[in-house]
């Protein structure tokens, strides 16, 4: 009779068959538990070329859609290597879920309809079209419940999502392009947007920058966060993007994500934390979680009159 750990286990670790290494892929949240078990599918399959991997999902009891774009970005590094990737045994929600994102497209599913529209689909995106995540906002977003904004405000706020996309592009130093994805649960009142690259991570810039190679990821994201600290060299675009989003989001009562190798942090209703992962999740991913019960109007400070305050 197993142990409890190692039952957990046999949920994450690979087996060998006829056709390559099977991996059973666990449930899978927007949560640490989440961006764990999507690293130890990345650790199992790092050295894994010119084969076969299976991704079995039988083990898998829900599949948060939006993660589509960071498991997209673990099965680029593995299909780098020459390795071909099927993904089997998908339960019927997250076969649904998955079809109506197009996630599964690429692995011999067909499409589903989104008649609720209520996808933001599953979309690579190569680092010479950039462009095209401005269009993928414009298309998408709208219409998910996002609290009412002043134009000004709508604007700046769209530009804060493209600055952490432009990110992901300078610092990931990968050519597999960034992947996005998104889901608006109208009953949760909550709209997932995630962005994800198979990039080098945090760390390594970190590292780089600083010239210290004993950094952790944990005190990489933590560094990269300081006002004031930044990897960006000569006149690279950047700096206001996530800080506004941040100052929404405590506003708003949402949440930031932002997990890199073994580093986790989230910032949500005023409380950062950060936290090591027990596996190795490469590149870089930051998921943005929309209050969509907030029935404010935002709009910038600068908008504000004597009228609105007396």
């Amino acid at each position: 009779m197993p142990t409890t750990e190692q039952r957990v286990c046999h949920a994450l670790y690979p087996e060998k068959s006829t056709v390559g290494m099977i991996h059973r892929l666990p449930t899978i949240r927007s949560d640490l538990n989440g961006f764990t078990g999507l690293g130890g599918l990345a650790e199992w399959a790092k050295d894994l070329a010119d084969d076969c991997l299976e991704v079995d999902f039988s083990q898998c009891g829900f599949f948060d859609a939006n993660l589509a774009a960071c498991l997209a970005s673990v099965l680029a590094r593995v299909a780098e290597k020459s390795n071909t990737i099927k993904i089997t045994s998908v339960g019927q929600e997250a076969e649904k879920i998955l079809r109506k994102n197009n996630f599964l497209s690429s692995y011999g599913y067909s499409s589903l309809a989104d008649n609720n529209h209520t996808t933001l689909p599953f979309a690579r995106i190569q680092i010479a079209d950039q462009n095209c995540f401005a269009e993928y906002l414009d298309q998408h977003m709208n219409g998910k419940g996002i609290p009412r904004m002043s134009e000004a405000l709508s604007k700046l706020f769209r530009q804060s999502i493209f600055e952490v996309f432009q990110n992901c592009i300078i610092h990931s130093s990968s050519q597999s392009g960034i992947f996005v994805c998104g889901q608006f649960y109208p009953r949760l009142k909550r709209l997932d947007l995630t962005i994800s690259d198979a990039g080098v991570g945090i760390r390594t810039n970190v590292r780089r920058h600083l010239r210290n190679n004993q950094i952790k990821s944990v005190d990489a994201i933590r560094w990269a966060l300081k006002e004031g600290n930044s990897t960006k060299i000569n006149n690279q675009p950047g700096g206001m993007g996530l800080k506004l989003l941040k100052e929404f989001i405590e506003l708003n009562k949402g949440k930031i994500q932002i997990v890199s190798r073994q580093g986790f942090y989230q910032f949500e209703r005023s409380q950062e934390t950060f936290r090591a992962l027990s596996s190795d999740l490469p590149g870089t991913t930051v998921n943005l979680e929309i209050n969509t019960g907030d029935r404010h109007t935002y709009r910038l400070k600068s908008e504000v009159t004597p009228d609105d305050i007396f």
